[in-house]
């Protein structure tokens, strides 16, 4: 087994982490999980939406050097991967779409691939180009000590800090990348879900996305679009 597969393994891991934790969520301390669920939402709409997705993913907007800085943090601290890994693969899967080449199709490579699959593809160099800065090439190589630091830290604070402000709330960040993967595309097309946009607060318009890659809102519903505008969008450009 190569580096480069144990390093893959390694995510998966964490994430099995976050599922312990979202799952002893419910035992534990229930009165807390309120917190968890702000902290995801706004997880979500600033971490996995706005950041990872459209800003790194698409580059469907630009802004500010404050909260540029901002999004590289919030969207290595959810904990999918790092920037540079996760749009290397997000970038390959639409360019081969729901084809034999889709790392995470549910139809060409079952559930698996979108619940723990480790993608065993080697992703171009081309497809990331523009992420090699020294900021985001530095998260690449700390992400792992990030997070671990991160878990030493807040368990010392109190384990229930760990479960309910970070383990469980970015578990719920990884299981709307299954719902995105998932839904829209589990009949071998792209297509819109009413159910991943609920959940992951504006990403279910999947077949407007696929076409157009480069726009920062989907639809009118898409809650993360009105936060990029007002938030977080350059006004001048």
């Amino acid at each position: 087994m190569s580096k480069l597969l144990q390093r893959k393994y390694w995510s998966r891991y964490l994430h099995l982490l976050f599922f312990a934790g979202f799952a002893s969520a419910f035992f534990l301390a229930p009165q807390y999980l309120l917190y968890t669920l702000i902290i995801y939402i706004f997880s979500e709409i600033f971490g996995g939406n706005a950041g990872l997705h459209r800003y790194f993913g698409h580059r469907a907007f630009t802004t500010g050097p404050l909260r540029a800085r901002f999004l590289r943090w919030i969207t290595h601290h959810i904990g999918m991967t790092s920037v540079i890994a996760w749009v290397g693969h997000h970038r390959w899967h639409h360019e081969h779409s729901d084809t034999d080449h889709d790392i995470h199709s549910p139809t060409k490579n079952g559930l698996w691939s979108i619940i723990g699959g480790i993608p065993d593809v080697r992703i171009p160099p081309r497809y990331v180009k523009d992420l090699l800065t020294s900021e985001l090439k530095w998260w690449h190589k700390n992400f792992f000590v990030y997070h671990i630091a991160v878990i030493v830290i807040l368990f010392l604070i109190h384990p229930y800090v760990l479960i309910y402000g970070y383990l469980a709330p970015n578990f719920m960040c990884l299981l709307s990348g299954m719902f995105i993967a998932y839904f829209p595309h589990r009949t071998g097309k792209v297509k819109n879900s009413v159910i991943t946009e609920i959940y992951t607060l504006g990403e279910g318009w999947h077949l407007f996305h696929h076409d157009n890659p480069r726009e920062y809102r989907f639809s009118k519903t898409d809650v993360t679009g009105w936060i990029i505008h007002f938030l977080l969008k350059e006004k001048n450009v």
